[in-house]
């Protein structure tokens, strides 16, 4: 096993390779979700600012920074422990992850950065929208 993978994933990992399998929670109710990131803008494609690494960037949700992830050079977990910005938006995935929580985040207030990110980086929009306007008649 790498070191950089804490105890919880090791035995995640373990309970895969036995085929137990697992469930994600997902917190609804998160304490560390900001109040609003309407000044965030949506950077798909825009490399880690510390490193420059493309490959598996987040994007902090309280300001902006856009950084490697913690599988990577870990840019953004050090990010949250220096400036106490907990959520986080993945680019890989487009889960939302709350560093404090340590979990993955869902909440209405975060639907529009995850939508502006799902059309970023895929073109079009999410599948729930794309398919409510085609059964309404709409393009």
């Amino acid at each position: 096993m790498s070191s950089s993978h804490d105890q919880d994933s090791d035995m995640t990992f373990e309970g895969l390779q036995e085929g137990m399998g697992f469930a994600v929670t997902v917190l609804t109710d998160c304490p560390h979700i900001p109040t609003d990131t309407s000044a965030v803008k949506v950077g798909v494609d825009v490399p880690c600012q510390e490193c420059d690494d493309a490959a598996e960037n987040w994007q902090c949700l309280h300001c902006g920074a856009i950084l490697c992830s913690r599988y990577r050079h870990g840019h953004m977990k050090k990010h949250c422990e220096a400036t106490d910005h907990a959520v986080c938006l993945s680019y890989s995935d487009l889960s939302i992850w709350c560093f404090k929580c340590s979990h993955y985040v869902a909440h209405e207030s975060l639907d529009d950065i995850k939508f502006e990110a799902y059309r970023a980086k895929f073109n079009r929009d999410p599948p729930s929208i794309a398919s409510a306007s085609s059964s309404s008649g709409q393009q």
